[in-house]
């Protein structure tokens, strides 16, 4: 690669484009197991050394230490594995069934849940970074990175046992993140930064027609006008000889004085008595934004050899913004779903225009994503001429991510009703978390140095009742090796691989919203109420970096 002045510019340009499409798994919270090669080589254990500008990320006051106008930049490529088995998951509970303790048909056999999940991992990923340093004079250095701070990706098939929980779900992050570095003495150094971050959030979930289908049409069937139909046209007949209970099925609708009654009675049919149980939709959630935080360093030199960094990144808001989409074309209605359609709309009984219209139009949404605030502790020592100790020990205040919720905006149908649909929400229900590194480097001459290190990374997921299948994550293992090569005075390449295992863990995640209410408190709400009960097994990422280092 030729590179020149004009190499910053070109960088900038190219770590943005890699950056933009960087994800992995949600494991260890939102974070990617990779900021730079020069770091994770170590298994990110090496905050305090200060080699390069990645710095900015880990410690900022390690800029410090770094001498005339530095640039690196890096790739990564990350394969994900993973297996997941379903043991039991079931739909929504019945209209007529009480409170949260109740759970909802099996969901086995359905044409719309049985299917395998497929490789849901995406098999590989890319990720990037750009950081640069420059010193102003002997007191102040300043710098930029622009990387990932983490992310997610997930991809599910359509018709999984899960996929009222989840089918796909894509969070991508990346932040732009000035820092100055101020030296005071031989000993003392600080670092602050400010973050620009811009987030992406996609979820796509299949609906649970026979499951919510009586929740979402019971005010409909209360409010229909069934004096339009043929009075001697028996219950049992406008049901499509789906009735099941008794007496009632030879009742015809001319002698039904309680209104209430004929309610009732079909809601307890199930979304059958509606919509086409063969049929199926979705909606998807997709919003952009942006959220803004800070990060402090102080570094402490204890003597030429021995030196350790304390460092705080803020909590960060990303205020998100965008639309929910309702995929409802293959939504059909039965033929005494369609009558109750047109006992409600005098004649019109398509069932696809009255969800659009009257109970599921698209509209606009927002809700906030939050990333923890961490505080990190780092210690470097060079134990002889060939050999460097080096320790990281990061706490991170994952519990403010109790929840991710999605809020969606009121519509008016064409009679000039609001229409209000429920928030939208994964109850995560996080404690806070840590993380801990120990790494080592080993000089082996004045080009190449070798580089190892293990990292332990503890789930902020307390249960398996809040192990959402968008977010499976569990306590992980990193093991790594890397590289550091001199290709002259100005330039050095940086390599490092890493392989994380993350623990086997269950699933047992329910949703205590039934389409429209949320059974614990009856708020408003849109779900699919029902769980996931599963396993996820034999997950792992390799992860493969490259970083160039530039010296003008």
């Amino acid at each position: 690669m030729y590179l020149s002045r004009s190499f910053t510019l070109r960088a900038l340009c190219a770590a943005t484009l890699a950056i933009s499409y960087s994800a992995t798994t949600l494991a260890g919270g939102f974070d990617l197991p990779t900021i730079a090669a020069s770091h994770q080589g170590t298994s990110n254990a090496n905050g305090a050394e200060a080699i390069d500008p990645s710095v900015i990320y880990y410690n900022p006051a390690g800029l410090t230490r770094l001498r005339g106008l530095q640039v690196s930049q890096g790739f990564s490529l990350l394969a994900l594995r993973g297996k997941v088995e379903d043991m039991g998951s079931y739909g929504t509970p019945a209209i007529n069934e009480p409170g949260n303790s109740a759970e909802g048909r099996p969901l086995a056999g359905e044409p719309y849940s049985n299917g395998a999940p497929g490789s849901f991992w995406p098999k590989v990923l890319g990720a990037g970074g750009l950081f640069v340093s420059m010193p102003v004079d002997d007191m102040l250095t300043v710098g930029l990175g622009i990387f990932a701070p983490g992310g997610g990706n997930l991809n599910y098939k359509s018709d999984w046992a899960g996929a009222y929980q989840a089918e796909n779900v894509a969070i991508e992050l990346i932040n732009i993140n000035p820092s100055a570095g101020i030296r005071f003495d031989d000993k003392h150094s600080i670092g602050f930064g400010v973050s620009i971050i811009g987030g992406h959030l996609r979820q796509k979930t299949q609906i649970d027609v026979a499951g919510v289908g009586p929740y979402l049409f019971r005010p409909v069937i209360q409010n229909a006008n069934f004096g339009t139909l043929d009075p001697g046209l028996t219950l049992g007949q406008l049901t499509d000889g789906l009735c099941g209970v008794g007496p009632l099925c030879d009742i015809t609708i001319g002698t039904i004085t309680d209104p209430l009654l004929l309610t009732d009675a079909l809601a307890s049919l199930g979304a059958g008595a509606i919509v086409d149980p063969e049929s199926n939709g979705s909606g998807k959630v997709e919003m952009y934004g942006y959220g803004f935080g800070y990060n402090l360093g102080y570094m402490y030199n204890f003597s030429d050899k021995t030196r350790m960094g304390i460092a705080y990144r803020s909590e960060s808001k990303i205020k998100l913004r965008g639309d929910l989409e309702w995929q409802l074309d293959n939504l059909n209605g039965t033929p005494s779903g369609n009558l109750i359609i047109a006992a409600i709309n005098g004649g019109d009984g398509n069932l696809q225009d009255y969800l659009r219209n009257y109970l599921r139009p698209d509209t606009t949404a927002k809700g906030n994503l939050k990333l923890p605030s961490r505080l990190s502790v780092n210690f470097f020592h060079e134990l002889t001429d060939k050999i460097d100790l080096l320790m990281d020990y990061t706490f991170i205040e994952s519990s403010i991510v109790d929840e991710i919720r999605v809020a969606f905006s009121d519509r008016t149908d064409p009679d000039g009703n609001t229409v209000k649909q429920g928030d939208g929400a994964v109850y995560t229900k996080w404690k806070d978390s840590f993380k801990v590194s120990v790494g080592a480097n080993y000089h082996l001459n004045d080009a190449l140095t070798l580089r190892t290190g293990f990292q332990f990374d503890k789930t902020p997921v307390p249960s398996p009742e809040f192990r959402h299948p968008g977010a499976p994550d569990s306590d992980r293992y990193m093991y790594s090796v890397g590289a550091n090569y001199k290709v002259d005075k100005e330039i050095s390449i940086d390599a490092a691989y890493s392989i994380v295992f993350l623990e086997d863990s269950l699933s047992n995640y329910r949703d205590p919203c039934r389409g429209v209410s949320n059974e614990n408190d009856g708020s408003s709400c849109t779900g699919n109420g029902g769980g996931f009960r599963g396993k996820f097994s034999d997950t792992s990422i390799q992860v493969l970096s490259l970083q160039m280092n530039k010296k003008f």
